[in-house]
């Protein structure tokens, strides 16, 4: 449900610390830095705190966890250094993901410090390429338990509303939904957790509490951190340029606020976590597909690579820009809304075909590997095209599909 943001803290000429631009997953390096004693400030272009992050399935990958270990995963560093050398190879430079690796631990028991924020292990959630070595099938993935959202108090109004919302009040995580779109298959694990979610959901508006999960539970554990630290944060304040000093240092930022500018000086650094620039649509063109349309995109509004622009200003390079989060969706209906397929892909009873009739696909790949797919294709001339999924009667009793519809439900007229 999407709220009247607050008005927007009024930006002044000040010096920080540390200067973080967008208020996603940016909050985190602001939690960081308050805990070390820095000055921080928090700066986000949009109406609402939470970023790609709010819409996103909140969930984190990082090897041998506090998270994981504590509920009985025998994963080790050295099974992750195996993985991520075999998935990611030369893509990126090995120093930085090894220090992805070296400090995941320190992350996570960061935000367990510093936000009120409690997480599981959703178990079974395998690696997308378990098959590499260091892979497994068990998988790595933990994200955030379901989070009472009204702990933010009258801030609550300026949290970003979730990507996927149940047409219900209840709090569905990935452990979850999982279970849920196997309900009508296997109703002894699938109906208990429809119960349990719904009794949460509702129980908590009696009580006044806003339970939220995924995404959006993590952008709000994230912010109720950042308020109880005292990090202030100026919505509706973009960046318009770094500033630099003696040697190319980056010593602050020009910003825009209403139509105002301000400057803040920086004296320890600046944070650039603006998103991507999935909402600008000539950078779309010209890093990835040409066919790209506008609104194919779940992330927020104000992801238009601005941190990305600011910083190739002052001599910072680029690298993976072809890359993306990418994610199959049915497309909308005029003036609708986008409805993500999660877990649709992998179940039997249906295959996808290309604009040709052919099937080009196993459905069941992640979805990066699928996005990637579709850009080879693209580029080596033998385009997709639209694609489309076929499916029986069997498949539509059997399982939720798009996130929403139910099984026997009707699908919608408009598609």
């Amino acid at each position: 449900m999407t709220r009247s943001p607050l008005p927007p803290v009024p930006a002044r000429d000040m010096a920080v610390d540390l200067l973080v631009i967008g208020a996603g997953t940016g909050m985190g390096a602001a939690l960081a830095a308050h805990e070390r004693g820095l000055s921080t400030l928090i700066v986000e272009k949009t109406e609402f705190v939470g970023g790609s992050t709010a819409r996103s399935g909140g969930a984190f990958w990082i090897p041998a966890n506090p998270v994981l270990m504590e509920n009985g995963s025998t994963d080790s560093l050295e099974q992750g250094e195996r993985y991520l050398r075999a998935a990611v190879g030369d893509s990126s430079p090995e120093a930085r993901w090894q220090a992805f690796l070296a400090n995941g631990k320190a992350a996570i028991d960061l935000l367990r410090r510093t936000t009120p924020l409690t997480f599981q292990w959703t178990k079974g959630y395998s690696d997308y390429h378990p098959e590499l070595a260091g892979g497994t099938a068990v998988g790595r993935t933990c994200e955030p338990r379901p989070f009472d959202v009204s702990v933010l108090g009258e801030e609550r109004n300026r949290l970003r509303s979730a990507g996927v919302e149940a047409p219900v009040p209840m709090p569905v995580t990935s452990a979850d939904y999982k279970w849920m779109n196997l309900m009508f298959r296997i109703p002894h694990r699938g109906v208990p957790r429809v119960v349990k979610r719904f009794a949460q959901g509702l129980g908590g508006l009696a009580l006044r509490r806003e339970y939220s999960s995924a995404g959006h539970a993590l952008a709000a554990g994230l912010f109720a951190g950042v308020l109880e630290a005292g990090v202030p944060v100026w919505t509706c304040t973009a960046v318009d340029r770094l500033l630099t000093g003696e040697g190319g240092r980056v010593t602050g930022a020009v910003l825009t606020q209403n139509g105002r500018e301000v400057t803040v000086t920086a004296r320890r650094g600046v944070v650039l976590a603006t998103g991507g620039f999935d909402h600008d649509m000539d950078m779309r063109h010209k890093f990835q597909l040409e066919a790209t349309q506008p609104g194919w995109s779940l992330g927020s509004e104000g992801n238009t690579g601005d941190g990305i622009k600011v910083g190739e200003e002052v001599g910072a390079a680029t690298a993976l820009m072809d890359q993306a989060w990418w994610f199959p969706e049915v497309a909308p209906p005029p003036g609708g809304a986008p409805s993500v397929l999660l877990a649709e892909r992998s179940l039997p009873g249906q295959f996808i075909v290309d604009g040709s009739g052919r099937r080009f696909v196993n459905e069941a790949l992640d979805y990066m590997s699928f996005g990637q797919l579709v850009q080879e294709r693209e580029r080596a001339g033998d385009p997709v095209g639209d694609m489309w999924m076929v499916f029986d009667r069997g498949y539509r009793n059997s399982y939720v599909f798009a996130g929403s519809l139910l099984p026997r439900m009707p699908l919608p007229k408009a598609w």
